[in-house]
């Protein structure tokens, strides 16, 4: 797993320099409360991988996706419903993941979970939301690998300030 800082939104220019073989592109929204817990989301059965673990909401890229921010707001919306009340940065980095043969290129945000319902939108997709605290998230079983590195390198450049 490699991740790259942005200082921009990202654009699809950005891309450009990804070229690997199986790649597909998706957006990643790393939520914090005002207490620093991250909340992430149980994937259910219906999962493409990983299925009782926990990780960011997230997703692919669709076609009629106009810009990065658009994707991951719609993907927020998808998963967690529309009450919930977020503020969303501009992107801040980008991270390639090989996972399962495939080369994922993960536009990164961060969002401020200010309140609202967070609900379970796609039951086969994702069992439950949580919060988790940092210590408990690195050190937890539940927690994929990959959002484990995402935590850390987030926590690490200070990008959740």
């Amino acid at each position: 797993m490699n991740f790259y800082l942005l200082d921009h939104e990202a654009t699809f220019n950005d891309l450009k320099k990804f070229n690997f073989p199986n790649q597909k592109i998706g957006v990643i929204a790393h939520i914090e409360n005002s207490d620093g817990e991250i909340l992430l989301q149980q994937r259910g059965e219906k999962s493409r991988d990983e299925n009782g673990l926990f990780e960011d909401i997230g997703g692919k890229l669709d076609p009629e996706d106009v810009s990065f921010k658009s994707a991951i707001i719609r993907e927020i919306k998808e998963e967690a419903g529309e009450e919930i009340n977020l503020k969303i940065s501009d992107s801040i980095g980008i991270c390639h993941l090989f996972k399962n043969n495939t080369n994922w290129i993960f536009i990164i945000y961060f969002a401020k979970y200010i309140d609202g319902n967070i609900k379970v939108m796609e039951p086969t997709k994702c069992k439950s939301y949580r919060f988790f605290n940092y210590n408990e998230a690195i050190k937890s079983d539940i927690v994929t690998n990959s959002c484990k590195f995402l935590i850390k390198t987030i926590n690490k450049y200070h990008l959740n300030k």
